[in-house]
């Protein structure tokens, strides 16, 4: 995830979820809600928000049973939002970038995360909607992060808690989601 600020304030102004399955019972591939305020980015012609996926049914499963219930994307009817058809392509650079780029019919999405901090093992219950999961990931926030779309870098920055190990923009891998029954 990666969320960005408004650099002289405390509003959000843009965020991007991204989601790269190997193993589920949907397939694998990737799925992306992307959500903005266009005025606070100076875009007045982008989504408010739009999800975007490789398989689509894994892009609706991924927004129901989980993103949807997220901070930051409750409300924004991810459950009934019909994933846009697009390409990924992911790169790595080891801790100093995570990018990943998302195109679909007429936008272009690139998400950069940079300086990964330390990775830690996280093993915690998490309540989606009515739904109890187990879940166990490696989180690595990050120093930084950017989200540009069709070549226009979104303003905004990422905000490190001073004090936490924990950031606005974050990698999580190997994240593994099993339902409590």
């Amino acid at each position: 995830m990666l969320t960005l600020y408004a650099p002289d304030g405390e509003a959000a102004v843009a965020g991007i979820s991204c989601w790269r399955s190997t193993y589920s019972t949907q397939g694998e591939g990737f799925a992306l809600a992307f959500w903005s305020d266009p005025g606070a980015v100076g875009m007045a012609d982008l989504p408010s928000f739009a999800v975007f996926a490789d398989n689509a049914a894994l892009g609706r499963m991924v927004m129901t049973r989980f993103n949807q219930h997220f901070t930051g994307y409750k409300d924004l009817g991810l459950a009934d939002a019909a994933p846009q058809q697009a390409r990924f392509l992911q790169q790595f650079d080891g801790p100093r970038l995570h990018r990943v780029t998302c195109a679909a019919d007429g936008l272009s999405i690139e998400i950069v995360w940079r300086d990964v901090l330390d990775a830690a093992l996280e093993h915690f219950d998490n309540q989606s909607g009515s739904a109890r999961f187990d879940v166990v990931t490696v989180i690595c926030p990050c120093r930084a992060g950017t989200i540009t779309v069709n070549g226009v870098p979104l303003p905004g920055e990422v905000r490190l808690p001073e004090g936490e190990k924990t950031s606005s923009a974050f990698l999580a891998f190997s994240e593994t989601w099993i339902a409590h029954e």
